[in-house]
């Protein structure tokens, strides 16, 4: 069975060795044993400020629009928790036995009610699958009348293009 795929190879992958560095006949590098450094050594120092009234006007500048650009509708400040906090949570009042006993009792008509729920659930389920039992019992009679026009209305197309012989001068669409 011939293979059917598309596109250019057949799973041949080339590189171009020269692209990376690497000439015809060169040897390869050997391979790394041990993880890159996080910060490997820099090749250039960076070049120290300029020092003098021309860096301090610079620097300046810089501080004046970094001010500006904070006074902005469009600047998004980070939200920082304040110190002893973790989470930014509004406090909330402590709790007295009243209000204990009003959630107690609230939660025993809640689950009065959840319970109340299920039972009808549960009774509608039982109904729905009586109905389904007698809905499954049918008659056979019926079920071949059913089927009886969709056997004899089946054509597997043998019959077709038999006649085609008798009307050759006329038109097929």
């Amino acid at each position: 069975m011939a293979s059917r795929g598309r596109g250019r190879g057949r799973g041949q992958l080339t590189f171009n060795m020269e692209a990376v560095g690497i000439g015809k006949g060169d040897a390869l590098p050997p391979p790394t044993l041990q993880p890159s450094p996080l910060f490997p050594p820099l090749e250039f120092r960076p070049v120290p400020l300029p020092s003098g009234e021309e860096g301090e006007y610079v620097l300046a500048l810089k501080q004046e629009l970094r001010g500006a650009m904070r006074q902005l509708p469009y600047f998004i400040r980070p939200a920082v928790p304040k110190r002893g906090t973790t989470i930014l949570l509004p406090k909330r009042p402590p709790k007295t036995t009243e209000d204990k006993e009003e959630t107690i009792q609230k939660l025993e008509t809640l689950e009065k009610k959840e319970e109340e729920v299920t039972s009808e659930e549960d009774e509608e389920k039982e109904e729905e699958e009586k109905e389904e039992e007698e809905e499954e019992e049918y008659d056979e009679e019926e079920h071949e009348e059913e089927t009886d026009y969709i056997m004899s209305y089946f054509d597997n197309g043998e019959d077709f293009g038999v006649d085609s012989d008798d009307n050759m001068d006329e038109a097929i669409y």
